[in-house]
């Protein structure tokens, strides 16, 4: 289906480019686009709205930037309505001159690039962004004196208010993609560990094979698994032993080195330790529970 190409109301095309309205929806809006810049900003109700193909909820608190080349419609379910302030600014102002404009073009055009153009604010940034909503809606409909002067200083410190919030979370992000990228390759040296517990593995030798330092491997161990290396390292080496006296014949002292133990009155004090018996006991018990 070809989206709908909406003009929008005349006075974006005019002296001053901006509009706002508090719009009442109780039915889908369908698929269009516009040669404006629109923002919403919803404040009771709930509806989905697509945006280029990509599905975001519509719920209090929840700011929508929407540029000409984006796509979009609103799903209301059947019972369902939506309120939500809506504003224009004409293309005259984006790519106007003066401070006042090149400002708004400088944080308009920062929030064009982000992948996603729906923010779901906090309570403390909502609530600034509506009551400055509230004060612009009343600027609109009573033509005081100074009105579109107040209306635009106004709706240029919601978007300051705004690009706050998005640089916060664009930090974030960054943040988070940082944590991501060390668990990531975090987990690729706990999996090394589960493949090869066998072996005689040493902070140091994983530290030079996975090029991290030996201080660096062992808090992450600790946060990521709840215990110390040598103790993760252990609680495998005796899960594996558990398995092996239960599902073979093997001597115990064929368990113990077949688990990564070095030696025997090692495996015993660990295995004691960790299951609160013997091997010899947990066989004949079969208790596969680890402490």
């Amino acid at each position: 289906m070809i989206p709908h190409n909406l003009h929008g109301d005349e006075e974006i095309y005019g002296d001053f480019p901006f509009t706002l309205k508090i719009h009442h929806l109780t039915k889908p809006v369908p698929a269009h686009v516009h040669h404006f810049i629109e923002f919403t900003y919803t404040f009771k109700g709930k509806a989905k709205e697509m945006i280029n193909g990509i599905e975001k909820e519509l719920t209090p608190g929840t700011f929508t930037l929407l540029f000409p080349h984006q796509v979009h419609e609103i799903d209301i379910e059947p019972g369902e309505e939506l309120f939500l302030y809506v504003g224009a600014i004409g293309l005259k102002a984006f790519f106007g001159e003066g401070d006042s404009f090149l400002t708004l073009h400088s944080l308009l055009k920062q929030a064009e690039d982000d992948e996603n153009t729906t923010y779901k604010l906090n309570e403390s940034t909502g609530n600034q962004v509506l009551a400055l909503l509230q004060e612009m809606h009343e600027e609109v409909l009573d033509e005081k004196p100074w009105n579109r002067m107040m209306f635009l200083a106004k709706l240029m410190q919601l978007f300051i208010i705004f690009d706050r919030f998005r640089q916060t979370q664009a930090g974030l992000r960054q943040k988070l993609a940082h944590e991501l990228t060390h668990r990531k390759g975090m987990w690729e040296v706990i999996h090394y560990v589960y493949q090869n517990f066998k072996e005689d593995i040493t902070l140091e030798m994983l530290a030079k094979k996975f090029n991290y330092s030996v201080s660096y491997i062992s808090i992450s161990f600790k946060q990521m698994v709840g215990e110390n290396y040598y103790s993760f390292l252990e609680r495998i080496r005796v899960a594996h032993a558990c398995n092996l006296l239960i599902g073979s014949d093997m001597k115990i002292t064929e368990v113990g080195y077949e688990a990564g133990f070095k030696s025997y009155p090692t495996f015993i004090r660990v295995f004691q330790t960790r299951m609160d018996m013997t091997p010899t006991a947990y066989r004949k018990s079969k208790n596969i529970l680890l402490n």
